[in-house]
């Protein structure tokens, strides 16, 4: 029958080949002698049973905290970034301290910003002997010149008149050779000037306003001397505050 000899063959046909696989995957056996090494069984997972598995620890394990190594930057490379100077003012940049400023140069400590302090002329100075030369000296050359006939009286009156320097005794300290004592001292201001002018339309008085006049003349020296090398006497002394004010009332009256 055609069909069952179509089965017969089929079925011989599947026997055949499911013998031929399983012969294939057998390794051979050969005798020893032959030099034949049978190979190493192949290990077979099965990948259903693996996947779903869940993955156990065999024995506890300690957990240990990685350590983060800082991220470092190839400077040669890539360059680091140039800082940007921070304005500190309207107008004024001023730059950041980097590490370099420390670690490179040397570092010196803070010093206190202090006023600064000047040096009082010495005794001995140039200032000091102009001073006193015109104080004691020059005034012999004043009587000689303006009151020949009693030049030595003049002269002795023009000393006298050394006793308007008794208003310091009033003044703390008594004597500060870097104060200007025009506009401070009450015989010194700018209130007796007047006074000493108004002196020289008395005959009587004349002499003595003349010697009054020239000491205030020599204390002007000295206080621009003292200008010359001290700002802040400047700014301290009633000679500016005189300024100022002119000024202030020169700016109100234009304002007007």
């Amino acid at each position: 029958m055609p069909v069952f000899s179509f089965i017969r063959y089929s079925t011989a046909g599947l026997i055949l080949a499911l013998a031929g696989c399983r012969s294939s995957a057998l390794p051979p056996k050969f005798a020893a002698t032959t030099g034949y090494r049978s190979p190493r069984p192949v290990q077979r997972f099965d990948t259903t049973k693996s996947l779903l598995a869940p993955t156990l620890p065999s024995a506890p394990q300690k957990w240990v905290q990685p350590e983060v190594q800082p991220a470092t930057t190839n400077t040669s490379v890539y360059p680091p970034p140039k800082k940007r100077e921070q304005p500190t003012r309207l107008g004024s940049f001023q730059p950041k301290p980097t590490i370099k400023d420390t670690v490179g140069g040397t570092t010196q400590p803070l010093v206190s910003r202090r006023p600064r302090e000047y040096a009082s002329p010495k005794f001995f100075s140039v200032q000091t002997l102009v001073h006193y030369g015109l104080h004691f000296l020059f005034p012999a050359v004043l009587a000689l010149i303006f009151f020949p006939a009693v030049w030595q009286t003049a002269y002795l009156i023009m000393l006298a008149t050394m006793i308007m320097d008794l208003d310091h005794l009033l003044a703390k300290p008594i004597f500060d050779p870097l104060r200007c004592s025009i506009g401070y001292h009450p015989l010194h201001s700018f209130y007796a000037i007047p006074v000493y002018t108004l002196l020289l339309l008395l005959p009587v008085t004349q002499i003595a306003a003349v010697g009054l006049l020239f000491h205030l003349f020599t204390d002007m020296v000295d206080c621009l001397w003292n200008f010359s090398h001290c700002r802040a006497c400047y700014l301290n002394s009633r000679i500016y505050a005189l300024r100022s004010w002119v000024k202030r009332l020169l700016a109100r009256e234009r304002g007007k």
